[in-house]
């Protein structure tokens, strides 16, 4: 599945300016003046438009002498003006970006650090969207400065509610990071802040960030309790943003847990606010997990064409990343009605994609399945490869499941080349890992096959208690039994 970015507050694209009904009129930021007219700022012999200071922060060549003959008010709301121009409202961050945008980020970001160097102070709420901006460009450290300087604002300021909202956006680079202790510590201290100032949607907020961050520890029940908590607060207040979030992440989690009629009815939920929304990302997102759903329920041709679907709003947006993921989607469609040389082309296609993209978590997930696709055919040797592949990756990123389910296949390739001890050994080190990584559902594969080769070694009583413990970790996790442990009378 697709994971929408419940990370901060949806997006908004490209942000026009904002013009009244009768289109003669145009809001500055502060009053509306008649179309064409700009704000001026005088110092000395020199005049500055509000405009031409804001072309020079978005471009990144604001000079010393702008600085000096302007105001430190208009210099800030002149990066409150860019932030805006480049697509950021508020809190609002766009998780596809354009690479103008990018740009666009990394040259305000120049701009801001110019503006601290010669002493201009930025109030707390625009320190935020840089942090957000920094974050966008995957730039954690520069982030992280800018929301620790917005807390010590909001803290000399006493606005604890801009003090939780801080909290809450260095809880997500700690989340990035992969500090998921420290995430928690920073999500439930901004939760008790916003139930202590009774701001109860801004508590849903911090609620659907903490659901996120059992989401991603893979603690599924958690998770989804927190999602439920989050969306009848989000009801309440009829915020249909926070709704949409909701309902795709208990989307996400009834994926997993294989309950795929009620993943698909919240998908469709999710999708109907998004479309409202005029939401394009978070549309094909949905429309990407439709298509799995339908896979699971076994119409091909739907899932086909939710998949077309999804990727031409990906091409219109420029979602290259979206579209890798939905070409190896089209690729285990063709696999599944037996294409096998349309979804090897696919399956490389999409490899070829994500490596363009430097999407190292892409690339490592398509290695594994076309190892898993070359295993299926008895192709070992070079299934093995791009098992490998995907481990060396894993390993780089620091992903401990990851590196669980590459070890996993790897030893799939050894147990049916009948290698039982390399296998074994593989299994073992998957095991080892998914526990770490808390992915049930990889420790409960993994104990199954080391008891298949228990049973290959004549081993019944070992091979009776790992299969037992295997359906044990799945039904304390919520997690239904199936397949072959189930057939097994476990």
């Amino acid at each position: 599945m697709q994971y929408l970015d419940t990370g901060l507050p949806r997006l908004r694209s490209m942000v026009e300016p904002q013009r009244s009904p009768d289109g003669k009129s145009e809001w500055t930021g502060s009053e509306w003046v008649p179309v064409g007219t700009q704000t001026q700022h005088t110092s000395g012999a020199q005049v500055y438009t509000q405009q031409k200071i804001v072309d020079s922060v978005i471009m990144g060549n604001l000079t010393s002498q702008t600085i000096v003959q302007n105001s430190p008010e208009d210099l800030a709301k002149a990066m409150v003006l860019a932030l805006e121009q480049i697509g950021f409202v508020g809190n609002i961050q766009s998780s596809n970006p354009s690479q103008q945008q990018m740009a666009n980020v990394k040259n305000l970001l120049k701009s801001s650090d110019k503006l601290a160097s010669q002493g201009v102070h930025i109030q707390g709420s625009t320190d935020l969207k840089l942090g957000n901006a920094a974050r966008l460009t995957g730039r954690f450290q520069a982030a992280m400065d800018y929301y620790e300087r917005a807390l010590e604002t909001f803290r000399s300021e006493r606005n604890r509610s801009g003090e939780a909202d801080a909290l809450i956006n260095i809880g997500y680079v700690a989340l990035n990071q992969g500090d998921l202790a420290q995430a928690y510590s920073d999500f439930r201290n901004a939760r008790g802040m916003k139930n202590e100032i009774n701001e109860p949607n801004g508590e849903a907020d911090v609620i659907l960030a903490m659901a996120n961050l059992a989401f991603v520890g893979n603690e599924y029940d958690q998770a989804q309790q927190l999602f439920n908590e989050a969306l009848k607060i989000k009801q309440e207040f009829s915020d249909e943003n926070g709704i949409a979030i909701a309902l795709i992440g208990l989307g996400n989690i009834l994926e997993i847990k294989k309950e795929f009629q009620s993943a698909q009815t919240h998908y469709r939920q999710g999708l109907i606010i998004k479309r409202k929304q005029k939401d394009l990302e978070g549309e094909a997102i949905i429309l990407s997990n439709l298509a799995t759903i339908a896979e699971h329920l076994g119409n091909p041709s739907d899932a086909q064409r939710l998949t077309n679907q999804s990727i031409a709003i990906k091409r219109e947006i420029g979602d290259r990343r979206g579209e890798a993921y939905s070409h190896v989607q089209l690729a285990s469609q063709a696999k599944q009605r037996g294409d096998l040389i349309e979804a090897e082309r696919l399956y490389k296609m999409a490899l070829k994609m994500k490596r363009t993209l430097s999407d190292l978590r892409g690339q490592s997930d398509t290695l594994n399945l076309l190892g898993v696709f070359y295993e299926e055919q008895d192709r070992f040797e070079e299934a093995e490869q791009y098992f490998n592949d995907s481990l060396t990756i894993m390993k780089q990123l620091g992903d401990r499941q990851g590196e669980a389910i590459a070890l996993f296949n790897i030893g799939n390739t050894n147990l049916y080349r009948n290698n039982l001890d390399a296998a074994h050994g593989q299994f073992e080190q998957s095991l080892r890992l998914a526990k770490t990584a808390n992915d049930h559902e990889g420790a409960s594969d993994a104990m199954v096959q080391l008891a298949a080769i228990a049973e290959q070694r004549q081993n019944i009583p070992l091979r009776q208690n790992l299969l037992k413990d295997a359906a044990a970790i799945l039904r304390s996790n919520n997690i239904p039994v199936t397949g072959w442990l189930l057939e097994n009378g476990f």
